[in-house]
């Protein structure tokens, strides 16, 4: 008769192996941001589709609310369709892709530097920090009397420093293990990134401190709007476009296996872009107190800006030879060529939209968030999904083939951006037109409504490709089997 084996008792149990607070293992802070990133993208999609129905219909859903408390005072709320658009604007950039380019960045720079990140630990109050400042920030959004005025610049100071914050530990930790590497030469990511970390944390530094000599010391409303307008553009042209063409010259010869077509077609647009990002901005100083040269200046760097977007996609392009039937099937590649489509659709939109003519016709129309939505929802968001789709089996160490959620991500996500794209950039053509005709509002109303329609609907779509981005990365988690990858797979051969 078999003996059944002595049960362990609790002081016979090997003591249980307890992981640190804050984990260090390799990619995990690219992983939390990645994660986090995904949150916040269907938390903005949704913002988005419920600004488009409060254009629609802004007396039936605005929603404000006064009161007033012990201490404080008087403190109100303000669920207007503005609000919600500026909601929706800043959950997109600094909740989605921000997170996301700052995984893209802490995953990919240790591979390009064949040195382990430097701070990973660390990092993770940066991730704290960067999303309790977000979370915050939209908050006091709906807030009039803490909420700040100007796109992309309305956080409250509590919110900007913890923001300052963790762009200071990101780029500490990009620094010093770039500084570790002991490669002459960085890859063409490396410059983009470098450049576009130090240019948004300087960016965001002038909106705070306009900010800051508003409260303190009185500074002029014009020049505090007008400080508003170049950081919003500057962190559009130097952060969200620097990000994304870093993370397609990465993913892109990652997935095709084929080294980088020309490292000076990428050193090319790497100069033309540091020049013309900042330029651009210039252009968003439109004012009677500053000089029409100026803006005039600003406007031609936007249309310029084209230059160093088309090198780039070029070089990507040539960067496939022989690999271009893995568009056919929803992976790595389908999503970069996407992005590398909206890229350059969003670029020759900014330079159509920099023309004194058009300027004049859709100026305070929707023309301007459909134009952003291509740069932002399709160039961004499709690079990130690229990136996303080679590294988090990495990230998560799991042995991935992909589901029917990740073909719903791509086709959600590029129909929705599409509709809602071309539906407020016609909008805004239209609207201008008719206030120019000098059309009743009735008339402006019955008009815009069937363009507004369609552009929720699409927000709808693209919010559903955020929930199926969620989905993928839980089941791979929770699914998928365990893999490791070898250092060959981790650190691109040179040239790559």
């Amino acid at each position: 008769m078999a003996v059944n084996p002595k049960k362990l008792r609790p002081y016979d149990e090997p003591p249980r192996v307890r992981g640190p607070l804050i984990p260090s293992r390799p990619d995990s802070a690219a992983t939390g941001f990645m994660v986090l990133g995904a949150l916040w993208l269907v938390v903005a999609t949704g913002l988005a589709a419920i600004w488009v129905l409060m254009l629609m219909f802004p007396d039936q859903l605005h929603f404000a609310m006064e009161f007033d408390l012990p201490i404080i005072g008087k403190l109100g709320v303000d669920f207007s369709a503005d609000t919600v658009g500026s909601g929706f604007m800043n959950a997109l950039v600094f909740g989605w892709l921000s997170n996301a380019a700052f995984a893209a960045i802490l995953f990919i720079t240790p591979r390009l530097t064949g040195v382990r990140l430097i701070g990973e630990s660390l990092t993770w109050l940066g991730m704290a920090a960067w999303n309790l400042g977000v979370a915050s920030g939209l908050a006091g959004l709906y807030i009039p009397q803490i909420a700040g005025h100007g796109p992309l610049a309305e956080f409250p100071l509590p919110a900007d420093g913890l923001m300052l914050l963790a762009m200071l530990i990101v780029n500490v930790a990009f620094w010093r293990t770039l500084l570790a590497s002991r490669q002459r030469m960085p890859y063409a990511s490396i410059w983009f990134f470098g450049l576009a970390l130090l240019a948004s944390m300087g960016a965001y530094a002038l909106g705070a401190a306009a900010q800051a000599g508003a409260i303190f010391i009185n500074l002029d409303e014009t020049t505090v709007a007008l400080i508003y307008a170049f950081v919003a553009r500057a962190l559009f042209t130097y952060w969200i476009l620097g990000a994304t063409l870093g993370t397609l010259f990465y993913v892109v010869p990652r997935a095709t296996l084929n080294g980088l077509a020309s490292s000076g077609l990428a050193l090319l647009a790497w100069v033309l872009w540091a020049a013309l990002a900042g330029l651009s901005a210039v252009g968003a100083l439109v004012d009677p107190s500053v000089p029409f040269v100026i803006t005039q200046l600003g406007n031609v760097g936007t249309m310029l800006l084209v230059a160093p977007v088309f090198l780039a996609v070029a070089d990507l392009g040539l960067t496939m030879r022989g690999r271009w039937s893995l568009m056919l099937s929803t992976g790595t590649v389908s999503l970069a060529v996407i992005a590398m489509a909206f890229l350059l659709g969003s670029a020759v939109l900014e330079a159509i939209g920099a023309l004194r003519s058009v300027q004049a016709l859709v100026h305070g129309t929707e023309w301007a968030a459909g134009a952003s939505l291509f740069g932002t929802l399709g160039a961004a968001t499709f690079a990130f999904y690229a990136f996303a789709e080679h590294a988090t089996p990495r990230m998560f160490r799991r042995d991935w083939a992909g589901t029917v959620l990740t073909d719903g991500q791509l086709w959600a996500t590029l129909a929705g951006t599409a509709m809602a794209g071309l539906a407020l950039i016609g909008a805004g053509i239209a609207h201008g037109s008719l206030i120019a005709q000098g059309a009743p509002g009735d008339q402006l109303n019955g008009t815009l409504i069937w363009f507004r329609l369609v552009a929720a609907g699409g927000l709808g779509l693209a919010s559903l490709g955020g929930v199926c981005l969620v989905g993928t990365l839980f089941l791979m988690y929770t699914t998928a089997r365990r893999a490791e990858y070898i250092l060959a797979d981790a650190v691109p051969a040179a040239g790559h």
